[in-house]
This record gives C-alpha cells, structure tokens and sequence, in this order.
C-alpha cells in the first residue's frame, strides 16, 4: 500500500485526487494537512512514501502588495516542505505547478514544446517556477521530484474561469466566437496522472492535458447545448475583443492561445479517463442536484459568538456532515469553515436582535433567507432559535417557500419564561412545524401541553444537549491537585437572569467560613461593552476580598473552559427560578468529575439529577459545599457519579445518533 501525504487539506486538487483513489480500495492510504498552522513544522513525515504538495495560492494576482506572499507561500513554503520531506526520509515529492511559468495566453497561437524556455509574465508564474529550481535541486537517488505543470483545471466543484464559462452558457444568447485553441484538463484525467506517478514512482517534469484542445465558445456551446439554452455564436464583437486582449487580462484567460504540443504530453500509460465531451457531460450533469441540500440549519447568532445555540449547531454540523448535505444560514461571517459544509451569511452583523433595530435591514435579511430556501432547495429546515423559527414558519404558511420542506425547531427556551403575547405567537407558527425539539422532558411537558390545548398535531422529540468532542475524553493528568483546600466556579454569559449576585454572595459567604481554604474561579461571557464593564466590576468585588484565591476571566475559549472545569471542586449554577432550559455549563463541569450544584432554574433541576443538589438560597449552596469541604469521600463519590451520568445520557454520540434519527425519518417520509 502506497502512503501518500497531501499538503493543502482544502485544495480542490487534493480533495478531488483523494476522492479518485477511493476508486482504487486497499492499495493506498491518504493523510491530508494544513501548512497554514505552523503545527505542520511537527508533523512525521517518514510514515509516508510521497508528498503530494498542492498547498499554495492559487488564484493569479497582479496586486504589487501581493508579491511577497505569493514568493513566501508558493516558492519557500514549497521548498521548506520538500526538504523537510527529503530529511525524514520520503521517496518521492510531487509538486503542482503551472503552465503559467510560460506567461500568459495571446492572441497569436501560442505552442509550448520540449524547448520552450518559461517567461512567466507575473509573481504567481515566476513564484512557482522558483520553487520548481528550488526543489530540484534537492534530487538524489533516493529523493525523487516529479514537478507536474497542468494548464486550466476543470471538474465538478471547481474555481476559475470555468464555473464563470459555465454560467454565461446557461443565461447567454449569444456569445463571441473566436477563433482560439487552450490546453484543458479535467480533474479526474489529472487525478489519475496523479496516480500513476505515484504508482511509478516517477521523477522530472510533466505536461499533462486533455487529449483535446479547447476553444473556448465551442466549450460554452457544448455546456448550453447540455442545459438547452440555445445559445449562438456570433463574430460581431470579435474585433473588439482582439483589440483588448492585449491590454485586459481576462480576455487573455477566455478567448487567448497557450496549448501544449501534444506530443510533450504523452505518457506511457494512458491517464485520459474521460474526453473533452464527456468531462463536460460529466460537470454539469446533476449540477443542480449538488447545489441542493438536505438540511439547512438556521441560527439567530453567528457561530463563532458565544452561546448554547451557537455550540450546539457546530456539534451537529461536525457529527453529521459526512452523512447528509448540511449547510448553515447565519448572521456574521465564518473564519473556520468546514469544506463539507455550505455557508450562507444574511448580514454582516453578528446576531440578528442587531439587525431587528433596522426594519429595512431586517426586511432584507427575510429576503435573502428566503432566497437561499428557494435556491438551494433544503429538504429539511432545522431552525436553532425563534426569529428565524418564525421567519420560516412565515414563509410556509404564506407558501413563499415549498410546502414539502419539513420544519424541525429547537426550542432552548422556557414556555414558562415567555410572555402571554409570544406564547400565543408561538402556538400560532407551530401549525407549521414537523418536529418540536426540546434538550430537556422539563421543558418539553409545558409545551406539550400547550400544543394539546390548542389541538396542534406535531411531532416531538427530547435530544439532550452534549458537551461536545473537547468534552468526550477525560485526561486525568489535567486534574486539580488535591490539596486541603476547595475551589468553586461559576461560568456563562453576564445577564440579569443568571443572577451574578447570587454567585459572588456564595463566594463572600464561604469566604467568611474557609478563609484561604476556599478558591473561586470565574468565567464570563459578554456580549456588549455594559456587560463587560458590569463584570469587571463584580470582578474588583471579589479581588478586594479574596485576593489572589480568585480568579475571573472575560470571553475565554473553550479550551480555556475544559482548564477551568479541570481545576474546580464544585461548580454552582445561579440562574433565576425557570430561566434555565438546560444549562450545558452543567455538563461540560460533570464531564470533568466535578460536583454540580443549581438554583430551581428549571431544565438544570433534570440535568443535575440529584435534588440534594438543588439550593435556593446562599445559605443553601454555603452549607451544600461545606458538606463538600469536610467529607472528602462524599465529594469524590459525587464527583464520579457525574462523570457517569454524562456518558449515559449527554454524551456525543447520543446527540449525535438522535439527529441523525430525527432527520432520516423525516426525509425517508419525503420519498
């Protein structure tokens, strides 16, 4: 079996060649890594037999601003990588290059042979054709370089110009016909040249093509002719184009001359796998069917800000992204996308209350999620909060968006906590809903029987919250050390209803009992500059009397959160009487072996699981700790205890597998 690396984990090129080898089971195995990380630098490259380098920016950019990073990440990237390859002991290095090291197309014809000497025309061409002199200087004996120089790559899923030809094919009347021949080569043709050398271990530099040239408005005809738009050719504009291909570079890209002698392209195994014809056949067809998704989970507040939301839509996206078409509709843009996921951003505001304050941007942000539903087609709309519950349930019951989609809502608010008017509003859009989802049987019986009353037919469903992946595995040399002292926590967002005052009483009250025995710990989300004013006033509260034995922090990671759950004895929720639907802080401190005391908030009171946990008061939670402090046999039992309860019923895979239920059932009712 043939051990192959791929740099450049999101490259259309590695992605696309990993899924051909799939074609090929037992006979080679893939790793994929990132070099934008600098925890590639760590990474053993000796268990692999060849780098297949693809890493680099790959879009051509005449901006002067530009030109260091092309040479950095293009040309000393390249060849950092292929030494570091060469050291630890890799037969073979594959580096994708360009045939953009010979310049750009022209309107003359323009044939690259064995002696044509590359002129590259920009920092792109010229960077990689560095790295190419670079990395052949490394070759030895027993350290090949195989530098392959593909023209314009094409396939189902890939950037450039195609998808812009593909486009103008299926709108356009008419468009230019000139008279010009490029060198193509569709995905699949390369990813098998790729293969081959692998499989033979080859070294020196390769052309590889399709069999066929390309000009260009034959390939447009081919693609509307597939898509029956009739498109037709026309030469009127022609002397206009010829007179700016010279001077506009795009022009160059669509309608300019750069082929391959077909003879330097040559190989003694044939890599064609599909013709020109068929490669077209074979991109566009079921391209519709692509775009479409089966799930569309919509949120009211960006993933990458803080909240239960947030998190618990990042942990379905990542449990069940290889198994359904998922995508995301959210406010705010995504820094950290997942390439099997597709991402919709309706603002550039982070959260939708933000966008509420502006009807015409409100207004807006209902246009385009309505534009996305109609596009895209989802089979299934799971909504992770209420506006965009109700955004949706508007949408089907005035049938602007097809009746078949099915509806699935998350409801991680209290039925008790809502007002007389939003209830009512609520009950009215649930005639619209397949499916209520609740994280708790608590929060599930009130609204149960609020739909009963109202004789609303609705399917329901409990799937309880998880902690997420960072949770799943305990390492228990990241415990707190066992000391005689006894250290609490506190932790989530700073509102009104999760009562911080409560919590820095129980502080001041223990406190006066344990003096330097007793350490506090805080965590804090804020969302606005009040609240982070308010909480660093809270913070100086509890510094001038615990001194050094307090510890507050403001908007940490979670990995920062996995250290906090590690380090406490006992972690206290505080939130108000029924304001909690669950309260996953919970959990994630139970996944830790850590005891868990709550208020009567509600859905907490079901997660806790034991009501000598359930305190009312400071007096409560004082003496409950001290029952803690002074029988260390009675914490450590609690403390396992928790730690077994979320394995059994708040683990991942429990989430995960009643998602993956709830969804199959309803698309297998939609066939």
């Amino acid at each position: 079996m043939k051990k192959i690396l791929i740099t450049g984990k999101n490259s259309y090129v590695g992605n696309s060649f990993e899924k051909w080898l799939a074609n090929f089971p037992g006979e080679y195995a893939i790793e994929k890594i990132s070099l934008k990380e600098e925890s590639w630098r760590d990474y053993d490259f000796s268990i692999n037999d060849t780098v297949l380098h693809v890493a680099g920016i790959a879009h051509v950019s005449t901006d002067p601003n530009m030109e260091e990073l092309y040479y950095k990440v293009n040309r000393d990237l390249t060849i950092e990588v292929a030494k570091k390859a060469k050291s630890q002991g890799v037969k073979q290095f594959v580096f994708m290059s360009s045939i953009i090291v010979y310049g750009d197309g022209s309107k003359e014809s323009k044939v690259i042979d064995k002696d044509t000497i590359p002129t590259p025309s920009n920092f792109y061409g010229k960077s990689k054709l560095e790295a190419e002199e670079g990395i052949k200087s490394l070759e030895s004996e027993n350290f090949k370089v195989a530098i392959v120089r593909p023209p314009m790559i094409y396939g189902k899923g890939s950037k450039g110009n195609y998808p812009k030809l593909s486009m103008a094919a299926q709108k356009l009347p008419i468009f230019p016909n000139i008279d010009n021949e490029r060198s193509m080569l569709h995905i699949d043709n390369l990813s098998e040249f790729l293969r081959l050398m692998v499989e033979n271990e080859e070294s020196g530099l390769f052309f590889p093509q399709n069999k066929e040239f390309v000009k260009t408005s034959e390939m447009v005809k081919y693609i509307a002719e597939f898509h029956g738009n009739g498109i037709k050719l026309v030469e009127v504009f022609n002397p206009v184009l010829n007179y700016l291909s010279g001077r506009i570079g795009i022009i160059n890209k669509m309608f300019g001359n750069l082929v391959y002698d077909h003879y330097l392209s040559r190989y003694k195994s044939d890599y064609h796998v599909r013709s020109l014809e068929e490669s077209i056949i074979h991109t566009e067809s079921n391209k519709s069917d692509e775009e479409k998704i089966d799930i569309l989970l919509m949120s009211d507040n960006g993933l990458e800000t803080v909240g239960g939301e947030q998190e618990s839509t990042k942990i379905i996206i990542d449990g069940l992204k290889n198994k359904f078409k998922v995508g995301v509709a959210q406010p705010g843009l995504v820094k950290k996308k997942l390439p099997e996921v597709n991402y919709y951003h309706l603002t550039t505001e982070t959260r939708i209350k933000h966008v509420i304050k502006n009807p015409i941007s409100f207004f807006k942000y209902i246009l385009k999620s309505r534009k996305i539903i109609v596009t895209k087609k989802p089979r299934i709309i799971h909504t992770q909060a209420q506006v965009s519950f109700f955004i949706v349930s508007l949408f089907k019951k005035l049938r602007l968006i097809p009746r078949e989609i099915k509806l699935v809502h998350t409801e991680r608010g209290l039925y008790t906590k809502y007002s007389g008017f939003f209830k009512k509003l609520f009950l009215f859009f649930m005639k619209e809903l397949n499916t209520l989802v609740t994280t708790t049987e608590f929060n599930m019986n009130h609204w149960m029987e609020a739909i009963f009353e109202k004789r609303i037919s609705v399917d329901y469903k409990v799937i309880e919250n998880t902690a997420g992946q960072l949770f799943e595995t305990y390492e228990e040399e990241l415990e707190k050390e066992k000391l005689d002292t006894i250290t609490i926590g506190f932790a989530g967002r700073y509102t009104d209803w999760k009562n911080w005052p409560l919590a820095v009483d129980i502080s001041k009250r223990l406190n006066e009992q344990l003096g330097n025995k007793l350490h506090v710990k805080m965590a804090v989300g804020c969302l606005d500059d009040k609240a982070k004013i308010d909480t660093k006033e809270m913070f100086n509260d509890l510094y001038r009397v615990l001194g050094g034995r307090f510890n507050g922090k403001i908007n940490i990671s979670l990995e920062e959160m996995n250290q906090l759950y590690y380090d406490i004895d006992v972690f206290i929720l505080t939130s108000n009487y029924n304001t909690e639907s669950f309260g996953r802080t919970l959990i994630e401190a139970m996944s830790r072996k850590t005891a868990v005391l709550s208020t009567n908030a509600g859905g907490s009171v079901e997660v806790v699981g034991n009501i000598n946990n359930i305190c009312e008061s400071s007096d409560g939670f004082v003496t409950q700790v001290m029952k803690f402090y002074n029988n260390n046999e009675l914490l450590k039992k609690e403390k396992e205890k928790n730690y077994v309860r979320v394995k059994e019923i708040y683990s991942l895979n429990n989430n995960i597998s009643k998602h993956k239920f709830l969804y199959e059932n309803l698309l297998n009712t939609q066939e």
